[in-house]
């Protein structure tokens, strides 16, 4: 009997020696956390558990993040398309960056929107977008207007065909809500403040070249971030106040571009101090708004025509600069400016 309880005592140590090594082995990357005494009256620790996996976060975006592209669509081409709005087909130009497919994350969307009298097509080109959608990945619709014009027509809802269009895109293509940008020449920036008033739950920020509307009695009262692109020697839409020289809408009066921003100034909440201005160019001044709650800039092209600026030059529309890319500064800006809740 001795020797049995003897025999069974040797074994119950080497038992408990062989379970304080084993207890002390841990991972290489982590420091070893000091074994417990052990106790004749404890019973083994149970060991941890280990940790639930995260639960992934849900996709944002439009319903187009969850399915594979189009068929007529393809990363790193232009397509022109078809679209039924209000019983109506329009048309339209729209880029894929090359980052484009069902894996990508969701992109930003810039409308681009052309001059009175000229076409999707051409705007595609003049505005210069597509090479830096190309390198920044994101999208480029560029409309076309019925009877080549914006916001004139009798008997349409430009807006509506925007807001059909966005969502006909959203469907498709993996988009961020929150960063869908206005932009437009002439009567194209006319409908890119359009939309900043009568459109504010769906454009985050707007960049009108060569054209511009104050926010009137109907516009929405969110402050919408705007920078805007003219030259002071523009004659289809004057600098200062006067009446417009194109077309269909010759005649029609213009308060100049210094009344369209103070009145912008007012509905983004901007203070009564005036605006800085610095020289940013021989040619070019910027002008920024104080204590915005959304942004409001200017680029003053002194001597410039109803132009793009650092686009083609366009000799009867006058003088084109090419210190500055209103491209360019734009995309800058709306990277800054995406819509929040």
């Amino acid at each position: 009997m001795f020797r049995r309880g003897r025999l069974l005592a040797l074994l119950a140590l080497l038992l408990v020696a062989l379970g304080i090594s084993l207890g002390a082995c841990t991972g290489a990357d982590e420091p070893a956390a000091p074994a417990p005494s052990p106790s004749p009256t404890e019973a083994p620790a149970a060991p941890t558990p280990a940790p639930s996996p995260s639960p992934t976060p849900a996709l944002r975006g439009t319903p187009g993040c969850r399915q594979p592209l189009p068929a007529d669509l393809k990363a790193g081409e232009t397509v022109s398309r078809t679209l039924q709005s209000a019983g109506r087909t329009r048309t339209y130009l729209v880029y894929l960056p090359p980052s484009a497919g069902p894996a990508a994350e969701p992109m930003p969307l810039v409308l681009n929107f052309h001059g009175l009298g000229s076409t999707g097509a051409q705007q595609h080109v003049y505005g210069g977008w597509v090479p830096i959608a190309q390198r920044e990945g994101f999208v480029v619709a560029s409309p076309n207007g019925v009877q080549n014009s914006w916001l004139i027509a009798a008997g349409l809802d430009d807006i509506q065909f925007v807001r059909d269009l966005v969502a006909a895109l959203g469907n498709e293509l993996c988009l961020d809500p929150g960063r869908i940008y206005a932009t437009g020449m002439s009567n194209g920036g006319f409908m890119s403040t359009t939309l900043a008033c009568q459109a504010q739950d769906l454009i985050a920020a707007i960049a009108p070249v060569s054209g511009e509307s104050a926010p009137g009695p109907g516009c929405g009262g969110r402050p919408v971030p705007l920078v805007l692109f003219h030259g002071t020697d523009d004659a289809v839409v004057p600098y200062q106040a006067g009446t417009i020289n194109a077309g269909a809408v010759s005649g029609t009066p213009f308060p100049g571009v210094a009344a369209v921003l103070g009145e912008w100034a007012k509905h983004n909440g901007c203070s009564d101090a005036p605006p800085v201005e610095t020289r940013i160019a021989a040619d070019v001044v910027k002008v920024e708004y104080q204590g915005c709650r959304a942004p409001v800039v200017h680029y003053r092209v002194e001597g410039g025509g109803h132009t793009w600026p650092g686009a083609v030059p366009v000799p009867r529309l006058g003088a084109t600069t090419t210190s500055i890319s209103a491209s360019d500064i734009a995309w800058e800006f709306f990277k800054a400016n995406p819509r929040t809740p």
